[in-house]
This record gives C-alpha cells, structure tokens and sequence, in this order.
C-alpha cells in the first residue's frame, strides 16, 4: 500500500468506524508510520512528503504524532519546497540528515529548478546543521566566482559524522583546473562511502582513510602513486572505480608512480578503470586483487601500448581463462565510437570482467582475444552496433565470420533526436542493402556479408518495413532454389535465420509488410514473438 492510498484509507475509516484513528495505541500509529515512511538508505521523494503533509490533516492525533517523531524529517531535497525544508530541520531535532543537492542552471533558466539565489539560500539554510550530515548528494554548476566561493564554503563545512558522499558533482564553467576542495572540512571519521565528480580532495585528506567505495571521475590528471596508496590508507575498500580520460576524451599523462609497491587489497570485489594504459597498468600490476569479481577497464591506446596492456591484465588471466571455461563463450562488441568491448556472458557468476578498447583498428584486438579464446576452447561471438549512415564500417566489418549479433541504429535517434524527430526523416537503408546484396567467388560461389549473423535488431533504425522485407528477399533465397542449383556446380550456401526486431508499423498498410516478414522463410523470430499473428491481423 503506497502513501497515498493509505491517507485515503484511513481518512475512509475515520469516518465510518467508531474506533477511529485518534483512538488507537500510539505503538500501533507509529508502527503504522514506520511502515508507510520506512527508514531506509534511500532518499524521500516529493510525493512521499506530500503524502505525510496529507496524513497529519486526519485528526489531531496524527498531526502530534507524525509533527513529533524526528525520524520522519530527516531527508532533504532540493525538489522540496523551502517551507518544507525549514520543516525538517526543526522537527528532526538533532538527528542526523541526509541532504540531496541537485540544481541545474539550464532548467532553471526555464523555470523547472529553483534559482541560483534559491540555491545560495538553501546552503546557507543547511550549513550551520553540518554536524548533523549523515550523508551528502550534492550536484550543481557554478558559473560565478561569489558562487564558487559559497559552494566551497558548504562542501567545506565540518561534518564529524558523515557517513556517505553519495556524489559530489561540481561543474564549474570557466574554472580550471578542477577545484580541490576539503570536504566536511577533512573531519569525517566515519566516512565510508566517496564518490566525486569534477572536483578533487587533498591527498592528505583524512576522508581517505577507512572507505569501504570510492568513485573518482576527473578530467585532470590523476597522481597514481596516491591512487596506489589509497589501498593502503582504506585497507577495506570493497568498489574502486577511477574515470579520468582526460579534456576532450585525450588521456592526460599521469605522475609516474616512485618504485613498486606491492599491495593486497583482500577487501575488493568490484574495480572499474577508465584511463590511459600507462596508469592502468600501474594500478593493476601493484595492487594485487585476490577477491576482485567484476573488472571494468577502458583504455584508449594505440599498437605501441599493447604490452603495457598486458602487465595491467595478467593477474586476471587465470580468472578470465575460467570465466571462459566455464562460460563457453566470450562477447566481443563495436560501439558506433569506435570502441571494441570485450566480455563474458553476466550469467558466469563467480568473476565478470568487460575490457573496452579504443585508438586502434579493430583487427589487433580481435586477433589477441580469438587466441585467447582458441586456448580457452570457447567460442567467440562478436556483436556490432553500427549508425546507418556507416556503411564502411558494415563493409569491414562483413567479412568478419564470428559475428553473430549487429545492431543498426539511426543516426538522429542516436544523436538523441524525439522519435517524432526521427520518424519524419527517411533513413537511407545503405547498410541494409548492403546485408542483402549477394557476392560472387570462384571458389565459394556465392556469398553474404555478416555470413554468421544469427541476430539483427533494426528496431531503432528508422527502416520502412518494405525495405527490410526486400532485403530479406535478397539475402534468402528459397531453399527449393537453392537444391535446384546443386548440380549446377555453383555453391549457395544460405546465412542462419534471423531473429530480427524492428521498427512498430506506423501506418496501417505496413501491417500486411510486417505479417509477410514475420512468416519470411529467412525469419527465425520476430520482434521475440511479441507480436503474434491475431495482434497482426488485429492491426490490419
């Protein structure tokens, strides 16, 4: 039962029962409180204190009860009206708080976010309660120095009890380099949780110590030998996750690391890294990761970078030779970037790893994993996600035999367009003939390109259905053809069905298109079968 249905239901019974609301045990009323606002990590909504703000008009008990039990007014927001924020500093009393900040100047210039002097107010308004802070979410931009200088002041406030920054996300617009703030004024002891974006700490922070998860995305460079130590000064780190790619996606040199450090980090299961092959490698080749179950690493590097690359993998070769083992295959996919990912399937429980590559052509990569693979006695799927408009990209990447699985996107829609947008301009389905357009060698007769493909999800392509249904036409001839042909000497080998997803039918005549593609000798499955034969003719 949400909020909002237990306020109707107990003002219902307040009318018609005789024992009404207000005449209940209190024990029960705040048992009945705890279950409808639970005291949980999450923060509350809008709705959720709207809710609490209805519950308090059913009696005079009520109003007492929820007004009185501090509990209930310690989150707050920035999508909470000011009144209700003065609220909830006063009937918290002193227990601790768990602020969420987000404002963002372009709504707010249209009226959907509070202003920037509704946001000074609001800080002002928190910060004398900062020794109350249990946990912190601060996001907002900055665009003038009297504003930097107030939203430093805040994030510098001392907060001895603070327990998670679950996010500090400061965007500074015309500041450089990235601020370096003392969060919670370098006294939070009890910090466990830190995730920063776009500013940094003191090295020599305190708040360094004793993490249990640490999230750092910047765009400056990132010293690695304090990266390095920060497993020593949090012995219990459990996540670590380090973005720091650089301005305009160039990797920014880092500080070298001085001698080698050899680190256990027993604690950690999860570790996430984005950045240049120089310091991913001094990090995964100094810290020794025993329990590590999940590894995330994207590097943009070019040929030269290759061995560097394998020092920061070779601790996880044996868990990555298991993986594919027990996994028996291994998923390697293009993005329309120009990144190369590369992982085993989610369902191999005991260790993930995804390693995403970029700056180099895709034949390097691939040659390595397909030797990996090979010793490993797995099979390799490729997966590619091209846009329409990379029909040289499709022309490479068709020669390819292990791929199995190749989206097509439209361009606009990827470029984030409405589907309304999107809808109104006629992809041009170059990469579609291009699947459909037969081949001719001396020695294997005819051929298509993708000739493995076994999977093709169209459904965010823009393509009519018309010219999906004549490429399948041409990409599939019928099997009657094909054996006819036999003896003829001239090899037809037909590509696997298709299970295909396309675009939903937006005009009532292509409902027919799409019956006859559904039931196309060349089509495995159709949109997964979600679209059944009465749906269908329903539609026409």
């Amino acid at each position: 039962m949400g909020p909002h249905t237990a306020t109707l239901a107990v003002r219902k019974r307040s009318r018609n029962t005789r024992r009404r609301p207000n005449h209940l045990p209190i024990e029960l009323l705040t048992f009945i409180l705890q279950l409808l606002f639970p005291d949980t990590d999450e923060y509350r909504s809008e709705d959720e204190m709207a809710a609490m703000y209805g519950l308090r008009l059913v009696s005079k008990v009520w109003k007492e009860l929820i007004e009185n039990t501090p509990t209930l007014w310690t989150y707050i927001s920035t999508s909470f009206p000011m009144t209700v924020i003065r609220d909830c500093l006063r009937r918290s009393k002193t227990y601790p708080l768990r602020i969420k900040i987000f404002h963002s100047f372009e709504l707010s210039c249209f009226g959907l976010d509070i202003t920037p002097q509704d946001l000074l107010q609001l800080l002002q308004l928190l910060q004398p309660h900062s020794y109350r802070w249990s946990t912190l979410d601060y996001a907002s931009g900055v665009e003038r120095g009297r504003d930097k200088k107030h939203v430093t002041s805040f994030l510098e406030s001392p907060a001895p009890i603070l327990q998670s920054i679950d996010s500090i996300d400061v965007k500074l617009d015309g500041f450089s380099p990235v601020p370096t703030v003392n969060l919670a004024g370098g006294q939070a002891k009890t910090l466990k949780h830190l995730r920063l974006r776009d500013v940094s700490l003191p090295w020599s922070s305190s708040l360094l110590h004793g993490l249990e998860t640490f999230s750092l995305a910047i765009k400056g460079a990132v010293p690695a030998e304090e990266i390095i130590n920060l497993f020593v000064k949090s012995p219990a780190l459990r996540r670590f996750e380090l973005d720091c790619r650089g301005i305009d996606g160039q990797n920014n040199q880092t500080a070298p690391a001085t001698g080698r450090l050899d680190i256990t980090a027993h604690s950690l299961e999860e570790a996430v890294v984005r950045t240049c092959p120089h310091t991913a490698s001094q990090i995964l080749s100094q810290v020794y990761m025993p329990n590590c179950t999940s590894l995330v690493l994207s590097v943009k590097f070019t040929a030269l970078d290759i061995p560097t690359l394998d020092d920061a993998l070779e601790q996880f070769m044996p868990k990555i030779t298991d993986a594919l083992d027990s996994g028996g295959r291994a998923i390697m996919a293009w993005s329309p970037e120009g990144e190369y990912q590369w992982s085993n399937p989610p369902e191999y429980d005991e260790f993930h790893f995804s390693l995403g590559f970029s700056g180099v052509e895709p034949e390097i990569p691939i040659e390595r994993i397909r030797n990996l693979v090979a010793a490993s006695g797995s099979q390799l799927d490729l997966e590619a996600s091209l846009m329409t408009s990379d029909l040289e990209t499709a022309q490479g990447l068709g020669e390819l035999n292990d791929i199995t699985k190749l989206e097509i996107i439209s361009e606009m829609e990827y470029n984030g367009y409405e589907p309304y947008e999107v809808e109104e301009v006629q992809e041009k389905p170059a990469v579609l003939d291009f699947l459909g357009n037969a081949r001719v060698d001396s020695i294997d007769g005819l051929s298509w390109s993708f000739p493995n493909l076994q999977e093709l999800d169209l459904s965010s392509s823009g393509y009519r259905p018309i010219d999906i249904f004549n490429m399948f036409n041409r990409r599939f001839l019928p099997d009657t053809y094909a054996q006819s042909m036999e003896g003829s000497g001239l090899s037809i080998p037909i590509p696997p069905k298709l299970d295909v997803w396309i675009p939903y039918p937006t005009k009532h005549a292509e409902m027919a298109i799409v019956t006859a593609l559904k039931n196309h000798w060349g089509t495995k499955s159709l949109n997964g079968g979600a679209w059944d034969d009465e749906e269908l003719e329903d539609s026409e």
